[in-house]
């Protein structure tokens, strides 16, 4: 079976997407999911001038999409989130986004958070807007994938409601390994997927300590929590086979890892990987 594996490029951390796509061949990948937004969670800051977003002009992405054809790296997908997806105008934004992956990079998938809607009216709002998202994805030929967040996406069951709640074929699920544990006490990554496993368009491989609100997001294999074999197994058993996306968010209180270290936990995660049969 072939599978997609690629990489998230916050894996590169502050050097950003350019780098990203220089670097990603040293760790014997040559696909990159790309981000559209900047980060500041949890000690990864990744500033918003070293990704491309929405707003690029046509000549910046032009310059990009050089870039990526020189490097001979292929896009997996693209990460659109990070928006209130309790308004219209935080819609309209990942709308844009979306538009945006589809022209310049041809993606099928795109990965979105769902909201944290704090009420049910709230909720009525981010299902209405995904129903929308789901409609402009459908011209597009894009799936939505909903990332593993807290609220409607915190785990299996919630998942499952806010697929059946929204009810349109192109939103669908991004299920993050990493984010159950730190979302959800005690949880089995991979009971937790087999329960979603045929909704599922797009992983993120992210691994953990299996604790409870710790940022600890090593290489995958060096946490120790999640069953990398079991998930690719799990997947198998449905067809899956890819955007498999290594994410690595790095430890809660270290210093900037700087690009070496970054590369070499890439590398790292690229071998545990093949040692659990992805490249098979």
């Amino acid at each position: 079976m072939h599978r997609i594996v690629s990489c998230y490029s916050n894996c590169f951390g502050p050097a950003g997407v350019w780098a990203a796509v220089e670097s990603i061949h040293s760790a014997s990948l040559n696909y990159l999911e790309l981000a559209m937004r900047g980060h500041a969670l949890g000690g990864l800051i990744i500033p918003e001038e070293v990704v491309v977003t929405e707003r690029a002009d046509d000549a910046t992405a032009t310059r990009f999409l050089d870039h990526l054809r020189q490097h001979q790296v292929h896009v997996s997908g693209c990460n659109v989130g990070g928006a209130d997806m309790r308004t219209t105008d935080g819609i309209d934004l990942v709308i844009r986004r979306i538009a945006f992956a589809k022209r310049w990079f041809g993606v099928s998938v795109v990965v979105s958070g769902a909201g944290q809607p704090e009420n049910q009216a709230e909720r009525q709002a981010v299902i209405s807007g995904l129903r929308r998202l789901g409609d402009f994805a459908a011209g597009q030929g894009v799936t939505v994938a909903l990332e593993t967040h807290k609220g409607p996406t915190q785990n299996a069951d919630a998942m499952l409601e806010i697929i059946q709640d929204v009810n349109h074929d192109q939103i669908r699920l991004n299920f993050d390994t990493g984010n159950l544990a730190y979302y959800n006490a005690g949880v089995d990554v991979v009971a937790e997927l087999k329960k979603v496993a045929p909704l599922v368009r797009n992983v993120h491989l992210k691994d953990n300590r299996g604790q409870f609100e710790d940022w600890y997001f090593p290489a995958v294999g060096e946490g120790g929590a999640v069953d990398f074999f079991g998930v690719r197994e799990t997947l198998d058993a449905v067809g899956f086979q890819g955007p498999y996306t290594i994410e690595i968010e790095g430890i809660g209180g270290e210093p900037e890892p700087g690009p070496e270290e970054r590369l070499r936990r890439i590398s790292a995660s690229v071998n545990h990987l093949k040692a659990c049969g992805y490249f098979s």
